[in-house]
């Protein structure tokens, strides 16, 4: 970590912020797995917007960060037995989200995990039908269409050699 002014992204696109829209703000999560057997790192695509992300998420009353992290992995793709690595650095972003039909200035305190291993409880029907969950090399995250957020912290996990 650094003691740098933390970024702010703004998005663009069918994922701008509506101008008619207030921000709503949230203190959020992004969640980086990597499996270090294979050196993959676990993405997600939703299927009712556009997105291509890491596991993200709020951060819920009375939970912390990494609480809310570990949480949102596990709801989000049945794995349970995770290893921190490391916190990433914090970023900030300003976004229309789709899904719950409001713009969003969110906070996000963020995480790179590794698997221990991969137990794996099934995921609920309402995980499902919001997302699927891949394997992706380091190449393959280059193709993926990450928020720039996202990308932000991918970089800087390429960069330092977690």
């Amino acid at each position: 970590m650094s003691d740098t002014q933390e970024p702010t992204f703004i998005d663009i696109d069918s994922n701008a912020p509506r101008p008619e829209l207030p921000f709503i703000e949230r203190e959020a999560i992004t969640a980086i797995v990597r499996n270090p057997k294979t050196g993959q790192y676990l993405g997600l695509k939703w299927k009712q917007v556009d997105w291509d992300t890491f596991i993200t998420g709020g951060i819920e009353q009375g939970q912390t960060a990494e609480e809310a992290a570990r949480m949102e992995v596990y709801q989000e793709s049945g794995y349970k037995n995770l290893k921190l690595i490391t916190e990433l650095p914090r970023f900030h972003s300003k976004f229309y989200h789709g899904p719950k039909g409001e713009n969003r200035f969110a906070h996000f305190q963020s995480f790179l995990f590794e698997l221990k291993d991969e137990e794996q409880d099934p995921l609920l029907d309402n995980e499902k039908e919001k997302h699927d969950f891949v394997w992706l090399t380091e190449d393959e995250l280059k193709q993926f269409r990450l928020p720039e957020g996202h990308r932000y912290l991918m970089n800087y996990i390429l960069q330092n050699k977690f």
